[in-house]
């Protein structure tokens, strides 16, 4: 009988430790720096931005804006090679984890075969209970024994269970963690290929947006009396037209959005410009690829004017006025097509136009005013999203 509680308890121990492998350490540090990196160089971009907003004169602005430019399209770059090293770093570990969860895996299969083993052999042992066992001792030594024994093997089967429970619970840790990574990677890979774009987009659209507002100046400063004879003619025109507008009724209230939507790129800001000899009165959006891109209503409102003929090279060329109540109006120029009529009722958001050059305009971009009480101001303030 010892000799058998000495086999049953070399079984219970065969195969020595059991093959039971700890997770290893998730490589978070490296991505959170990397995130980290990812962060500092967003607000490094959005801080350009003061630099423009502080600029007191339209050349400042301009010389403000180029080089926000050029910056950001450095920061846009290193965005992309960290979100690609992020990208190396996720399926670095993805690999690592998956071979992890393998050799849990394996780790289940054999320790479950173990311990199968165990259940096999205690079935196969005499048939003899264990009370039986115990009671059936020779001595008290032999009870002793004995007992010390059954609880060895008992406890070690209950090692075995324990072990396999916990290795499960690791593997479907392992496993989320795996689904959470590769969601996370397909994240960074459509981020890659959005903020690639977006380069592509300022690197295109650059050169011809300085260029535009270089030779509009050059264009104005060439002839100034004539040129600001034409701005007064026009600015004239739009007094006149205010001045012949009826009152409108109460503000309809909410806030003014973005007049040509997924361009707030600005060109020309509210202010004097060119040295201070010429006074513009709105704000220019421009872009790529900007040429007939559909023009909204900023808030809802009244068409009160539009304007579709025009002299090439002078002026606003196609432009119409919405009437916002409460005094508020919104202009919109250089249209290349205008979309509504004289007392149509436009919901924010609507198409009342599209983008073009007409008039005095080097390249197409929409000039868009605020107006209070026919009285311009810096649209800015009023916009948002």
């Amino acid at each position: 009988m010892k000799r058998f509680f000495k086999r049953l308890l070399a079984l219970a121990l065969c195969g020595g430790m059991l093959l039971v492998s700890a997770p290893a350490a998730f490589a978070e540090e490296s991505i959170d720096d990397l995130n980290d990196r990812y962060k500092q160089l967003q607000a490094e971009a959005d801080a350009l931005q003061a630099k423009v907003d502080n600029a007191k004169t339209e050349r400042a602005k301009q010389e403000a804006i180029k080089e926000k430019t050029t910056q950001e399209i450095g920061i846009i770059r290193s965005q992309i090679a960290v979100l690609e090293q992020k990208i190396t770093a996720l399926e670095e570990e993805i690999a690592r984890k998956e071979e992890e969860i393998d050799g849990l895996e394996e780790s289940i299969d054999e320790n479950y075969d173990l311990f199968k083993r165990r259940m096999r052999a205690m079935y196969m042992a005499e048939n003899t209970s264990m009370l039986s066992l115990v009671l059936g001792a020779d001595s008290f030594g032999d009870f002793l024994t004995t007992s010390e024994y059954l609880r060895r093997v008992a406890q070690h089967d209950q090692d075995i269970l324990d072990d396999l429970k916990q290795t499960l619970e690791d593997v479907e840790t392992a496993k989320a963690a795996v689904e959470a990574d590769r969601e996370e990677l397909a994240s960074t890979k459509t981020e890659v290929e959005a903020m690639k774009w977006q380069l592509d987009q300022k690197l295109s659209s650059t050169v011809a947006q300085i260029q535009s507002i270089d030779q509009m100046e050059k264009e104005f400063l060439a002839d100034i009396a004539a040129k600001q004879k034409e701005m007064k003619e026009t600015q004239d025109e739009i007094d006149r037209i205010y001045a012949a507008m009826e009152e409108s009724g109460e503000f309809v209230g909410g806030t003014f959005m973005y007049p040509v939507p997924g361009y707030t790129y600005i060109s020309s800001y509210y202010g004097w410009r060119f040295n201070g000899t010429d006074f513009h009165t709105g704000v220019d959006f421009t872009g790529s690829n900007v040429n007939g891109k559909k023009v909204v209503a900023a808030n809802a409102g009244t068409v009160t004017f539009t304007k579709s003929t025009y002299i090439a090279g002078v002026g606003y060329g196609k432009y119409l006025i919405l009437d916002h109540g409460g005094g508020y109006s919104t202009l919109y120029a250089h249209l290349s097509s205008i979309n509504v009529s004289v007392g149509d009722e436009v919901r924010k958001g609507e198409n009342i136009a599209n983008v073009g050059s007409t008039g005095w305009s080097t390249g197409p971009h929409l000039h868009f005013e605020i107006r209070v009480n026919g009285k311009h101001t810096n649209p800015l303030p009023y916009l948002q999203g």
